[in-house]
Order: structure tokens, then C-alpha cells, then sequence
């Protein structure tokens, strides 16, 4: 078992916690106006450049149907490793936090149509739910042609 699977990058957008696995974490980066793509779904506004790579930005704020805002000063965007070069748009960042596996929920599960293959699970945090994301299936399997996602291997 690697040192960081137990260990979540907390991060908010609209008011609603989320996480992702220490190892999925590239860098933070501070927010700013993505450069818009012709032909993007419009939860992803369209891509930044970090380190002469090209990132595509998912806006979770607009791939979860909440409320949209201009890019404030505590946004961050979260660059993700993987085979896809994507960027997670948030409202800000709490921190790390080590979540013990029993600590941690099956994902929700409504039915086979609804349910949300990018939450892998959830846990408590603060006496609410905190979602467990897997980033490279938050984009829609629909959208997953649309959108180009370089390859992005650099780790921090």
C-alpha cells in the first residue's frame, strides 16, 4: 500500500467539499481565465498552460450543475497526473487530511442510470459529506472524445 492512498486533497466549490487522492495531485496552481476552446462542453472553459503544457480546465462548479461565478482570488485550479492533462477549477482548498479506509463510504448509488461513476466514495468531514472524485472520469463519457487531453506524467 502506498504511503499517500490513505491521504486527500480537501477542496470546496459552491459551499460542498470534495477530494481527491494525494496521488492524483500534479501541483495547485492559482486560477485564471482559461483560454476558450470552439466546441467544449461548457463545464470545461477551456484550457491554461503550466509548466509549457497545455491543461484542460474542468470547472466543477459547472460539471455538478451548481451556481456559476467569475474566478475570485481563493480559485485554484488542481492539476491532476494521469493519462489526461486536466485541471479541476475549485472555489478554494482546505488542505490534506489522512482519511483510515474504514472511514470511508461506498459512493452514492441511486441506480444504474444515475449513478455517478467519478465518486469513488465519501467520508465524513465535519459531519458532512466529503466526495472522493477520480479525475479523470469526471469528464462525461460522451464528452470524452470531444475534449483532448494531452498526456501529463510529471509528478510533484
Amino acid at each position: 500500500m502506498n504511503e499517500s492512498d490513505n491521504k486527500y486533497l480537501i477542496f470546496s466549490a459552491d459551499g460542498r467539499s470534495f477530494s481527491i487522492s494525494f496521488s492524483d495531485v500534479q501541483i495547485i496552481i492559482p486560477a485564471c481565465e482559461p483560454q476558450k476552446i470552439p466546441d467544449f462542453p461548457d463545464y470545461a472553459p477551456g484550457t491554461v498552460v503550466n509548466g509549457g503544457k497545455v491543461v484542460t480546465v474542468i470547472s466543477i462548479r459547472r460539471r455538478f450543475g451548481y451556481t456559476d461565478r467569475k474566478i475570485a482570488d481563493r480559485d485554484c485550479i488542481i492539476v491532476c497526473t494521469g493519462e489526461k492533462s486536466i485541471g479541476l477549477l475549485c472555489d478554494s482548498i482546505s488542505g490534506f487530511r489522512e482519511v483510515p479506509p474504514e472511514e470511508i463510504q461506498p459512493a452514492p448509488d441511486i441506480n444504474s442510470e444515475a449513478n455517478a461513476r467519478f465518486i469513488s466514495g465519501e467520508f465524513l468531514l465535519d459531519g458532512s459529506p466529503c466526495y472522493i472524485l477520480k479525475p479523470e472520469l469526471i469528464i462525461k463519457e460522451e464528452d470524452d472524445g470531444r475534449i483532448a487531453c494531452g498526456s501529463s506524467s510529471e509528478k510533484v
